[in-house]
């Protein structure tokens, strides 16, 4: 008996079934992603100043857009 002669003796109530989940997403609607090459020690100075200030890069960074940009 070979490996296909097994298969078809498999009942397909014995056979596990997958549930299918479907994936959350978070969407942020106001921004969009981005991404550019940094100064390496520009880089550590701001991730110095985000753990200094107990703030993440990313704000940090947007607060410096928006004054620049005012």
């Amino acid at each position: 008996m070979g490996a296909f002669d097994k298969i078809k003796e498999i009942s397909h109530s014995s056979v596990p079934k997958q549930q299918v989940v479907p994936v959350k997403e978070k969407k942020r609607d106001n921004e969009t992603t981005f991404t550019f090459w940094l100064d390496k020690d520009l880089f550590k100075a701001l991730k110095k100043k985000a753990f200094e200030t107990d703030d993440n890069m990313k704000n940090i960074v947007e607060k410096a857009l928006r004054e620049y940009l005012k």
